[in-house]
This record gives C-alpha cells, structure tokens and sequence, in this order.
C-alpha cells in the first residue's frame, strides 16, 4: 500500500518537474491528460542511441586518428629512450662515473618526460571523448523532446541497463528509441 502511494507521489513529482512548476502548463496537462484517460509514458534506450549515433561514430572516428597521430609521437619518444638505455649498457664499462652519471639522468629525466607527455595526451584525449559525449547527449535529449511534443508524452524514461535500470519491464508499443535514432541520424 505504501509503495503505491510512494510511486504515485513520485510520478507526480516527476511530471510537476517536468512542466517546470509552471500552472498553467500543468493545468492543460491535466485537461489533455484527464480527456485521454491518463498521462501518455514512453521509454527510450539512451545507451542503444548512443551506440547507434552516427554523429557519435564520426566524431570517435576523427578521434580515434588524433589518438593514432599522439600514440605515434609517444612511440618515437619510446624509442629515443630505448636506443639511449642500448646505448648506456654498451658503454657504461668504458665510460667514467661522470658519463654514466650524466647519461642516467638523461635517461631518466626522458622517462620523466614520457610519463608526462602520456599522461597529457590521455587528459586532452578523453576531455575530447567527453565533449563528443556531452554533444551527442544533447542531441538525444533534444530528439527526445521532439518526439515527446509531437506525440503528446507526458513523461519519457530512460530503458537501458538490466535490473538496476530505472524501468525493469515495458511493452515494446511504448518504445520510442527507433523514432528518436532517426532524428538524430538524419
């Protein structure tokens, strides 16, 4: 008893966030709703359409070639400190304590470097993955959206995931992912 009362709040909640608080909104929402006999609900599976974006594609496309380009720069650098270690074993029997002492601190402050320039690199990359991620969820929100006003929703719930998704269970007939996929890939 209490879990229904408990969900009925909560979607009541939901649907007086979703209006914005607005009155009037609200009001012709509750006319729409009570004339068709209840709120119209939709689920979308926002991992599908993040999966399936094309826009997405593209963009880790162009970012998987930055990704090329970078990891080809740290293998150079790669190499540069493999021939200088080759090198400082070959030599270091004939060469004074001084020699070694300046070819290892060369060696390690390119090692030093490495890790750096890696670590920069991973930063730039996944600020850039994040950028596409945050584009292409605004594509989707804003497809949603259409879809939702052209076809009278009241209230829109993400389905992706398995138990510890937010919908456990819904009818394919509230499905509106392919509708939304192909805004966003037109």
């Amino acid at each position: 008893m209490l879990a229904g009362v408990f969900f009925s709040f909560s979607l009541m909640l939901g649907l007086s966030l979703i209006s914005g608080g607005n009155d009037a909104f609200a009001q012709d929402n509750n006319a729409t709703a009570s004339q068709s006999g209840g709120y119209k609900i939709a689920v979308v599976d926002v991992a599908q359409l993040m999966a399936e974006s094309k826009k997405r594609k593209q963009k880790y496309e162009e970012l998987q070639k930055e990704v090329d380009r970078l990891q080809q720069e740290l293998d150079a650098l790669q190499k540069k400190i493999d021939a200088a270690k080759k090198s400082y074993d070959e030599k270091k029997s004939t060469m004074t304590d001084e020699e070694r002492a300046t070819m290892r601190t060369q060696i390690e402050n390119d090692l030093v470097n490495y890790q750096v320039e890696t670590k920069k690199r991973q930063n730039l990359i996944d600020n850039q993955e994040e950028l596409v991620l945050k584009e292409v969820a605004a594509d989707i929100q804003a497809a949603v959206a259409r879809v939702s006003e052209q076809e009278g929703y009241h209230l829109v719930l993400n389905a992706s995931g398995g138990l510890r998704a937010p919908v456990v269970y819904h009818s394919p007939t509230v499905d509106i992912t392919s509708k939304v996929l192909a805004i966003i890939n037109q």
